[in-house]
């Protein structure tokens, strides 16, 4: 074991805990059967968050993966330990599936694997993920995303495939994953978790890497061995005060507007301003109202500051900003401003500043959480 390694400054991925009633809830009941029909997704992204920061840096820096991923080898406090796969998706809840995503994006592909390498997805396979028409060289952004895709990708990006920065774009390997749940075709989670371990070892910690999946890791250290713990190694964890909160899906919401549970249809009243450049995909979609417009410029603003993927900052650290909204097109053809006076805004900043006063809940659901652990040992 590499002890420099084991004493490195390496981050930690910061995942969040995703509970898909909620996620339904907040968007639509519709974006669950994404996740509900892959055996183990949704009990996987809503495992607690506790992790032992020791544990996780032992782990990585003594970690090594079989060439088939049928186990993998790695030593805790001087003694070593072997975790087959399938003793490895039995603590997980997760089932072996033959496909498996990093072999179809980079085939015999030796890690580490480049995040913007790899094979294109075949324009048949991931044409659902997009708004149409499209074809051979269509762009393949995340702004060219239907709303469940862009959902899926937004996701996944604070719980099973963590990817910060290019907040714009849409790697080969997350197009392969998003079209994979799309259109609901099974694939192996353990293979896929197991692939990402491999590549951030390749790369060691001097690697642009951070080390992902530590409450997982946690996790598999506790429960994937044939004897418990030494009691001296199960009180690290249970005393650990570090844990990865819960998906604040109200921070995405603010950002993104567009991905809300759409409002019921309501019979026109007057004459419909014209649709923002904000819906350049927007053909059978009820056309933005004046409100809206001036709330999606309070959310593209804000979006600048809250919604980057450069940054691994907490959802704690949000402060709620309140910039000059931006004029927008057709303002002077809807008739209105676009002005933060507006009643109907000023009570949605409000909410957002109330949302804010209820931070404390993160609170009560890390000690649940971690009553959690505590009943699993």
């Amino acid at each position: 074991m590499c002890e420099a390694l084991v004493h490195s400054q390496a981050q930690f991925r910061e995942h969040r805990v995703l509970d898909l009633e909620i996620l339904g809830n907040v968007v639509s009941a519709d974006i669950r059967q994404y996740f509900t029909y892959l055996t183990g997704l949704p009990e996987l992204l809503a495992l607690p968050g506790t992790y032992c920061e020791e544990w996780v840096r032992e782990f990585y820096a003594s970690v090594w993966v079989s060439p088939d991923h049928s186990y993998i080898h790695y030593a805790l406090a001087g003694t070593n330990y072997r975790v087959t796969a399938a003793s490895a998706r039995e603590v997980l809840g997760l089932r072996a599936y033959s496909t498996r995503i990093h072999q179809l994006c980079y085939g015999n592909f030796e890690p580490p694997r480049h995040p913007h390498g790899g094979a294109l997805p075949p324009v048949d396979f991931v044409a659902s993920c997009f708004y149409q028409p499209f074809g051979e060289g269509s762009s393949r952004i995340v702004g060219d995303l239907t709303r469940p895709a862009r959902i899926l990708d937004f996701v996944l990006r604070k719980t099973l495939f963590l990817r910060t920065g290019y907040r714009d774009g849409f790697t080969r390997i997350q197009q392969w994953l998003v079209a994979h749940l799309i259109s609901k075709t099974p694939f192996d989670l353990w293979d896929l978790i197991v692939s990402e371990i491999e590549d951030t070892i390749s790369e060691s910690f001097r690697g642009r890497r951070q080390l992902p999946y530590a409450h997982w890791i946690t996790l598999l250290i506790l429960r994937a061995r044939p004897v418990p713990l030494p009691a001296h190694l199960q009180r690290e964890v249970t005393d650990s005060d570090t844990v990865f909160p819960h998906y604040d899906l109200r921070q995405m919401l603010r950002a993104h507007h567009d991905l809300r549970a759409p409002p019921p249809p309501r019979a026109p009243s007057g004459q419909v301003p014209p649709p923002s450049p904000r819906g350049t995909h927007s053909s059978g979609a009820v056309p933005e109202t004046e409100q809206d417009i001036t709330i999606g410029a309070f959310a593209d603003a804000e979006a600048e500051e809250e919604f980057d993927f450069s940054s691994d900052s907490s959802d704690d650290d949000y402060r709620l900003p309140v910039p000059d909204l931006p004029s927008r097109p057709h303002d002077h053809e809807a008739g209105g401003s676009s002005s933060v006076s507006d009643p109907t805004l000023l009570a949605i900043i409000e909410g957002m500043r109330a949302d804010q006063r209820r931070a404390a809940e993160e609170q009560a659901r890390r000690d649940t959480d971690q009553t959690t652990i505590n009943a699993a040992m």
